[in-house]
């Protein structure tokens, strides 16, 4: 047997070649980018998700940024829709009819409502039961008549939960003016019994906002106003996240010099209140609340001719500010001299009541009372009476009403 020559052994393998060695780095690269872009995509993802799941309990600045994003990108619908005011030439504002369940969430007051039409064809939207005859009472105002709560905690409801046959002519976005017009329109068709008509701060500069809407005054010297929010930009219209982005990375101009808000304490309960850093936006210092004032005080004596001309007698309520109600709690965030100042225009239509011998009811004491024992009356963020509030303002119209005979009672159901 033979043994092979060395020389006819098989050759060495030959070694891989370079290219491949450098290929596997590549891929590998490749992967880690793909799974940290991955990574980065679905941390977005979540913490898109978890901006909107916990918007609720999200602070009031995060909620300001990104409440206007959409809530789906093929829809115009927001995280907060916007509130459908309808601008009108009588009313000021109007609310369409026909809404169903339509979502309000301004800071921490949120509720859902409908609207209906006093009777078919009429075009102001309003937040009512269907009227029930002979009618009892009607009530007109801005949203404080309309109830920035849930419709069982409104004080109007709770005034037909008495029994008494109740119509809520509440307008929000509107002042005595707008009001009166719409009284105008549907007092008399329906014969009320009482008309209550609820008054708030910001009726003065409503009044004067209805005026240049018709065109009835030229522009007037007013308050600083608080800058408005920034809508989002491109992409962050659709997103959380780069809503947040955006604001952070490039802040919205400032154009006033004052803090128009401040965060407060009191009683161990988170607040925000207005700060008398500027000027108060209501103040009578300024030529368009000087106007707005006097329109008050005229539409108010119109309004109580037409009370008597439709036989219905006539109730003025005056809701204060929230600052007013917590006024003995505020003595180190507020002066004294601030805090009177917003309320000389309901101490001069209150003025007015008595010297003209009208049904006139401040609800300030009550709420004072309220608050100092340890009712919360408004809510912590938002300028509305909460449903404690509305309960309080409900107990005090009603006593008010039988004490002075104004109506009788109903029993419920009748």
């Amino acid at each position: 047997m033979t043994t092979p020559a060395l020389d006819s052994a098989p050759p060495p393998a030959a070694p891989a070649p370079q290219p491949a060695r450098r290929r596997r780095p590549l891929r590998r690269l490749g992967r880690n980018l793909a799974l940290a872009l991955f990574g980065v995509a679905l941390s977005w993802l979540l913490l898109e998700a978890l901006l909107r799941v916990t918007f609720d309990v999200l602070p009031a600045g995060i909620q300001g940024v990104i409440q206007h994003v959409r809530r789906v990108p093929w829809s115009d619908e927001t995280l907060i829709p916007v509130f459908p005011y309808i601008i009108d030439r009588d009313f000021q504002a109007r609310l369409p009819v026909g809404l169903k369940n339509y979502a309000v969430h301004w800071s921490d007051a949120k509720f859902t409502f409908d609207t209906i039409a006093i009777w078919d064809g009429h075009r102001a939207g309003l937040r009512t039961d269907p009227p029930r005859w002979p009618l009892d009472i009607q009530v007109y105002g801005d949203s404080f008549a309309m109830c920035w709560t849930e419709k069982a905690d409104c004080w109007v409801q709770l005034l037909a939960g008495d029994g008494w046959h109740v119509v809520n002519a509440g307008n929000p976005g509107t002042g005595p003016g707008g009001q009166l017009n719409l009284m105008r329109e549907i007092a008399d068709p329906t014969k009320p019994a009482l008309i209550i008509w609820q008054w708030f701060t910001n009726d003065v500069t409503d009044d004067y906002d209805l005026a240049r809407i018709r065109g009835e005054v030229e522009e007037l010297p007013g308050g600083p106003l608080p800058d408005p929010a920034r809508l989002p930009r491109g992409l962050a219209q659709y997103s959380a996240v780069l809503a947040l982005l955006d604001n952070w990375l490039d802040p919205p101009n400032r154009t006033s010099p004052y803090r128009h808000f401040q965060d407060v304490t009191i009683n161990g309960r988170r607040m925000t209140i207005r700060t008398d850093e500027y000027p108060h936006l209501h103040s009578m210092e300024y030529a368009n609340n000087e106007y707005g004032l006097r329109k008050n005080l005229e539409n108010h004596a119109a309004g109580e001719a037409l009370a008597q001309d439709t036989g219905a007698q006539m109730l003025i309520v005056f809701v204060p500010s929230k600052e007013e109600a917590y006024a003995d709690l505020l003595g180190e965030h507020l002066t004294p001299e601030y805090i009177t100042q917003i309320g000389d225009a309901r101490r001069a239509l209150i003025a007015q009541c008595e010297a003209q011998g009208w049904r006139c009811l401040d609800a300030l004491p009550a709420l004072q009372e309220a608050v100092r024992n340890g009712e919360t009356v408004y809510y912590a963020f938002d300028a509305h009476l909460d449903p404690s509030g509305n309960r309080i303002l409900a107990d005090v119209v009603r006593r008010y009403i039988l004490d002075n005979a104004l109506i009788p009672a109903r029993t419920p159901g009748e």
